[in-house]
């Protein structure tokens, strides 16, 4: 059963990786991969050791013939040795990493560099000392050093778990985005359950597995990685435990791999859309423009004939203008269309945030004067970005919420809060509309998707306000609920003006 805790780790690890492709799933990669030489390394020694009873036997290898092929392996205890001590020593670092990646402690952040290259001497120097020449030549004599440096392995490797396991889980305590929370829980139930495993086989000195030194070790009192004591209720016990731990681990790599990936792949998806609807769109544009004009031309002498008559010709000449009135809206609408997708460039600079805000709140008054905003501004941190375009996306919002509170005939109150969290300025607009469906919320972003009338909306509000703020470097989230409303989360990494900044 072991064999298959090796592969799943393994697999997973690699899942991750490949998945991911990015700093943290290295990390993550190498905690699994690390956890999987140790376990390897322990597995063969056993094998090679023999004298196991059948529960033993199914525990470790399933099959008693899979022992037997294990057992001829011309593989050293010199060499299995330095394998297990090489997984023990590498799984502290690649944890403790992880912890360091997922921190967005300024303190930490600033300082990652050096703090990677510090706490990569002791792993060095225990890699180093383990070397079985090295070892040999520093032990053989020398049963006090042998004493020594057992407790303080423990105690460093003890250390950088809890350094790593305590700063994703002070991350995730510190974090209130849901999106976010939901992310930081599952690497710290990964976390957690892969230091488990490690720590079930990671108790005993790889230096036992050189056998010139088994005296000295029964003298101190510890036992061997083949411990004869145990009762086949004790193997059923650790079986379940070591499934236990590698499930709990495997789940929550796999769950946060899954979940950055599906925003990324939606992304990709946004983006080919719109590229194969660019080219038609543009056409479409240019040819409804020249049929505009020329009904604009057509009007005009329509109306002149049309004032000649005399029956209803106050029914004639407010058609004639609603008319007119309809088609100079398509053309202003078409221009900011041809507009936008001819020219998407944006000039990036530092800029107050309030700056935005007040953008925003001007515009949206500019076209619904009555209905108030309750602008909350908790910070005034600065951004890099263009005012202009991102407070026309906050301005998006702001109109889609007060549409989407009338459409459910509710008197609009809008929230717009400004806030810190984390490294990420956030601006969160409120709404008190009925909310999205679950079934719709994967599609508002598609371009030319509406749910309103087609006559006024050409659904590309949402898609550019996504497009706005991926420019930025940021993310836009949904959090809704049908009935209760929805909130849009603009999420803009902090700016800082050099390291003081």
């Amino acid at each position: 059963m072991l064999l298959l805790v090796l592969l799943l780790c393994a697999a997973t690890s690699a899942f991750v990786a490949l998945r991911r492709r990015d700093t943290l799933s290295v990390f993550l990669f190498g905690t699994g991969v690390s956890t999987t030489v140790m376990l390897c390394g322990v597995i063969v020694y056993i094998a090679q050791m023999g004298g196991m009873a059948a529960t033993e036997q199914t525990f470790l290898f399933l099959l008693p013939q899979i022992q037997r092929w294990l057992q001829l392996r011309p593989i050293s205890m010199s060499r299995l040795g330095y394998l297990v001590a090489l997984g023990r020593t590498l799984f502290p670092w690649f944890l403790l990493q992880v912890g360091l990646e997922t921190s967005m402690i300024p303190w930490v952040r600033r300082r990652l560099k050096t703090i990677r290259r510090l706490s990569a001497v002791i792993p060095a120097l225990f890699l180093v000392y383990y070397f079985p020449a090295v070892f040999y030549a520093l032990v053989r004599g020398r049963f006090w050093l042998l004493t020594a440096m057992l407790p303080l392995s423990m105690v460093w490797i003890v250390a950088y778990l809890a350094a790593g396991l305590l700063l994703m889980f002070q991350e995730y305590h510190a974090t209130t985005m849901p999106f976010f929370k939901r992310i930081n829980g599952c690497l710290l139930l990964s976390a957690t359950g892969i230091t488990a495993l490690y720590l079930l086989y990671a108790a005993k000195d790889p230096a036992q597995i050189y056998n010139m030194f088994m005296g000295e070790y029964i003298r101190l009192g510890l036992s061997s990685y083949i411990s004869p004591s145990m009762t086949a209720v004790g193997w059923v016990i650790l079986g379940v435990c070591t499934l236990l731990f590698v499930g709990l681990g495997g789940y929550g790599m796999v769950r946060y791999a899954q979940m950055d990936y599906a925003e990324d792949r939606e992304e990709i998806s946004l983006q080919r859309k719109f590229d194969a609807a660019g080219t038609g769109v543009s056409v479409f544009v240019h040819g409804i423009k020249n049929q505009l004009l020329s009904s604009r031309v057509l009007h005009k002498k329509l109306s002149r004939a049309l004032e000649a008559e005399e029956p209803d010709l106050v029914q004639i000449k407010d058609c004639a203008r609603a008319l007119r009135d309809l088609n100079e809206g398509m053309l202003s609408r078409m221009d900011e269309l041809y507009r936008t997708v001819k020219n998407s460039a944006l000039s990036l600079a530092p800029a107050r945030v309030s700056e935005v805000a007040a953008g925003a709140v001007d515009r949206f008054h500019g076209k619904y004067p009555e209905v108030p905003v309750s602008l909350e501004l908790g910070t005034d941190r600065l951004l890099l970005a263009d005012p202009g375009p991102l407070s026309e996306a906050v301005y998006n919002l702001l109109t889609n919420g007060c549409e989407a509170a009338l459409l459910a005939g509710r008197e609009p109150r809008l929230d717009f809060i400004v806030r810190e969290e984390r490294l990420w300025t956030v601006l969160e607009v409120r709404d008190n509309g009925g909310g999205i469906p679950p079934e719709v919320q994967g599609k508002i972003y598609d371009p030319f998707f509406t749910s309103k009338n087609t006559n006024y909306n050409w659904g590309m509000g949402l898609y550019y306000v996504r497009r706005i703020v991926r420019s930025h470097f940021g993310r836009l989230r949904l959090e809704s609920r049908p009935g209760e409303g929805s909130s849009f989360l603009i999420m803009l990494p902090l700016y800082g003006a050099g390291r003081r900044g």
